[in-house]
């Protein structure tokens, strides 16, 4: 991957919010004030990274994987459910005081 992929990769990370507080309320948890806190921090972020990249890597071979299975027959009828579960939903919603 180019440099310009892995910069766009990142400011796209740093400058999402739900990131931001997510680790920023999870990490600290499991940092010890008392210990090295930089080499904390780095393994927790190494550790999320690795972790990410395994299921994103899992999610990318099952979406391989589906798409043999999906025709243009099953795709439109998948949508067609989808549609009417979201008709329904917004009925229910309608309804509800």
């Amino acid at each position: 991957m180019p440099r310009g992929g892995l910069l766009q990769g990142f400011l796209v990370l740093i400058s999402n919010p739900k990131a931001l507080l997510l680790f920023g309320a999870f990490i600290p948890q499991f940092v010890d004030p008392n210990s090295d806190y930089v080499a904390q921090v780095v393994l927790l972020g190494v550790t999320a990274m690795v972790t990410a990249g395994i299921f994103d890597s899992a999610h990318a071979i099952v979406a391989a994987r589906a798409r043999a299975l999906l025709s243009p027959q099953r795709v439109r009828l998948v949508s067609r459910i989808s549609g009417g579960f979201l008709i329904v939903g917004g009925l229910w919603l309608a309804r509800a005081r």
